[in-house]
């Protein structure tokens, strides 16, 4: 599967960083939201315009209301495509998820799309149609990863976690047939983000994000781990990942079934701790009593795209 294609690294992304993302893509949008306020993420109701034929389209679609400084509420839609290739149809799309949207619940939102793309030519903005004198034109904002690139140490940028993804993006998109040049790119960007004395909770969480991001052959992930610790002898490293923790497990024969139960195990717990927080003894013990790698896949889809961690929980 083309790494670039996973979506949920970006949707954690959003989640977790929303204010940071805001502020590298859409600057002068997050200077007008009151951060005071949380966040709300409509998770709700963006399923019930998705037709069930989208739901697992390799895109992210987040709809979130944030309060605006001026007292008022705004929905935002965001929209993340993160294939590498034109798509002549996505503006259309957003207008169609635009005009959901305003037609159930009675808001237009702000469409914001983020593409992923390595074209620096494709900058669609607006979607029209017309015929015998009546038709529509719909606007919407992009911002093209691309333009980030050789950004990282722009003052502008300073402390961003949301740019280290960008990043990571970028460089799977530079040296995804080059494993070599993929490792070391990672290690440079991982020493760089430890370097910026972020909490350890933030470091643990870009790790886990550039992981997704920026996965390495099974030989190389161990040589990372070792060159990491060899780069910052001073820095405390997080727990060994779970893509880590499956290259030493494949290096035993014996009981390597079990291992990927076990990873599939950790994979569903990491993204629910990574997503919601510190994940509940009852719950953890529920997921680890599962035996079945396929079910733990599909938990693991689950995971990904519940709303709440009540919904998990009572889904399970």
């Amino acid at each position: 599967m083309d790494p670039l294609n996973h979506d949920s690294p970006w949707k954690v992304t959003v989640e977790k960083l929303t204010r940071s993302f805001l502020e590298v893509t859409f600057p002068d949008v997050a200077a007008g939201i009151d951060w005071s306020v949380e966040p709300k993420s409509l998770e709700q109701e963006l399923l019930e315009i998705t037709p069930a034929s989208e739901i697992g389209a390799k895109r992210v679609d987040k709809l979130l209301k944030v309060r605006l400084l001026d007292g008022t509420d705004q929905w935002l839609y965001l929209h993340i495509e993160v294939q590498m290739r034109y798509d002549p149809d996505l503006p259309k799309r957003l207008f169609i998820y635009h005009y959901r949207i305003f037609d159930k619940h009675g808001v237009s939102p702000l469409t914001l799309a983020i593409l992923g793309d390595s074209s620096r030519k494709w900058r669609p903005t607006s979607y029209q149609y017309q015929s015998l004198g009546c038709g529509i034109t719909f606007h919407f904002r992009i911002c093209k990863t691309i333009d980030f690139k050789g950004k990282l140490d722009d003052p502008r940028y300073r402390h961003q976690q949301a740019l280290f993804i960008i990043a990571a993006h970028l460089g799977t998109q530079q040296y995804r047939k080059n494993p070599q040049q993929l490792s070391a790119y990672r290690l440079e960007l991982t020493a760089k983000f430890h370097n910026e004395e972020y909490p350890l909770s933030e470091n643990h969480l870009l790790h886990h994000l550039i992981d997704w991001l920026m996965p390495l052959p099974d030989d190389l992930k161990i040589q990372f781990r070792k060159q990491l610790q060899q780069r910052l002898p001073d820095k405390t490293m997080p727990h060994i990942t779970l893509f880590e923790e499956l290259a030493l497990k494949e290096g035993r024969q014996e009981g390597r079934q079990e291992g990927l139960v076990q990873n599939a195990r950790e994979a569903v717990l990491d993204v629910l701790d990574t997503r919601f927080g510190q994940v509940p003894d009852s719950l953890r013990e529920r997921v680890n009593a599962i035996g079945s790698e396929p079910t733990l896949k599909n938990l693991l889809r689950r995971a990904v795209r519940t709303p709440s961690l009540e919904e998990f929980q009572a889904a399970l």
